[in-house]
Parts: C-alpha cells; sequence; structure tokens
C-alpha cells in the first residue's frame, strides 16, 4: 500500500530540518543535544541515524534555527490542512508571529490592556501581558451570508446575530489553532510555553483554540 500524504509529508519534513537546521560537532554530536550530557548526546546520534540522510553544513545561530524551524513546520501544518479541505471547509489561514488581539476571542484584549494603561492601579489586579503572539496561529475567516444559505435560506436578520461564524456579525477572524514552536526545550522555553497556554485558556471570551507545543 502507497503511503498516505501525511506520511510522505512527515518525512520530507524531518528530512528539511535534517538539512536545513541539524548541524554536528567534530565527535558527531547534533545540535539539538545537551553536548555536556553523555545519554542526551547518545540519543541524538541514534536519532539522526533514524533520518536517513546527512546534517547540515556551516554554523547556524540558535536563532536562525528557530526561525527556520518555525517555517517548516507552518509549511507541514498547511500542507497536510490543505489535503482536508474536505473535512474542514472554510476559509483557513496559517501565519507566524501575529497578535491574538486580532481574532475574536481575544480582540477584547485591546480594551483591558488600554485600561490598565490608563489606570496603572487595576494591572495590580488584572495583571499584565494579556496580547501574546505564538509563533503560529491557525484561523479560520468568518463566512458571508451567501456562503451560508448557498444550499438554501438559513440564516437571515432575525436568527443567528451572535454567532463568530457569521461575518455580517462583525466577526473578527477564528483562532482555530496555536502552535508554539522550540527547536530545543529547555526549563525556561517549557515555563514560557505554559504560561503561553495558560494565558490563552485563562483570557478568552468564547471557543479554546488547540494548543500545542513542537519541539525537535
Amino acid at each position: 500500500m502507497k503511503d498516505g500524504f501525511i506520511t510522505e509529508a512527515r518525512r520530507e519534513f524531518h528530512l528539511r530540518i535534517l538539512s536545513g537546521i541539524v548541524r554536528t560537532n567534530a565527535k558527531g554530536t547534533p545540535n539539538f543535544a545537551d553536548s555536556s550530557s553523555v545519554l542526551s548526546s547518545s540519543i541524538a546520534r541514534e536519532m539522526l541515524s533514524l533520518f536517513g540522510g546527512s546534517a547540515g553544513e556551516g554554523l547556524l545561530t540558535a536563532q536562525t534555527a528557530g526561525l527556520v524551524f518555525e517555517d517548516l513546520c507552518l509549511s507541514f501544518l498547511r500542507d497536510c490542512f490543505e489535503k482536508i479541505a474536505h473535512l474542514r471547509p472554510g476559509k483557513w489561514m496559517f501565519a507566524r508571529n501575529l497578535s491574538i488581539a486580532r481574532f475574536e476571542q481575544y480582540k477584547h484584549l485591546v480594551d483591558v490592556e488600554n485600561l490598565t494603561a490608563l489606570h496603572p492601579e487595576l494591572a495590580a489586579v488584572l495583571g499584565g501581558n494579556y496580547i501574546i503572539k505564538p509563533d503560529i496561529v491557525v484561523s479560520r475567516e468568518p463566512e458571508e451570508d451567501d456562503m451560508i444559505n448557498m444550499s438554501g435560506s438559513v440564516v437571515d436578520a432575525l436568527s443567528a446575530n451572535r454567532t463568530v461564524l457569521r461575518k455580517a456579525n462583525g466577526t473578527d477572524p477564528i483562532l482555530h489553532a496555536s502552535v508554539s514552536c522550540k527547536w530545543t526545550l529547555r526549563s525556561d522555553r517549557s515555563q514560557n510555553s505554559r504560561t503561553e497556554a495558560l494565558n490563552l485558556i485563562r483570557n478568552r471570551k468564547g471557543h479554546l483554540p488547540h494548543i500545542v507545543v513542537v519541539t525537535a
């Protein structure tokens, strides 16, 4: 049986990581290992052999590796999502580093931030840093009434006046998923992902998006 698209795309995704991000030192230890740990280095070398390819050449900064990793993750998600468009119809957007305030569930955070800026004493009660920018966001555009009523009259001026799926209600794009990409996952980075997830959970109005962390 021929491999499915997702299996092939995942294999290609790994090879792109291998050539685009993975580098090895003089001892053959990949740059995603903790080189000071014998166990970590051993596991990383075994993972490298399972890739079935060769690591890239040249120096690569941690910041550059992180950006490339985000790009590769976004491409993989978008390409696979397109193959299930018949299961998830609609206008979908994949983007990097967009403020959550641009989406329906979190647009109220702009008002909260403005309020605490005018009244600093409220910041002690409400906290701060509400508006975050996930590494990758997946969102859906609300639908025009013509699309909703394509097979017959479904909505009108008298009903469905609060649904976020209807563009006529003044809805902003709906955040479907937030993806945090971490090339390596130190304790501080895992804490950052946790804080980001709690922010998304606590500060939403409406549907909670999927929250995912991807690490090498």
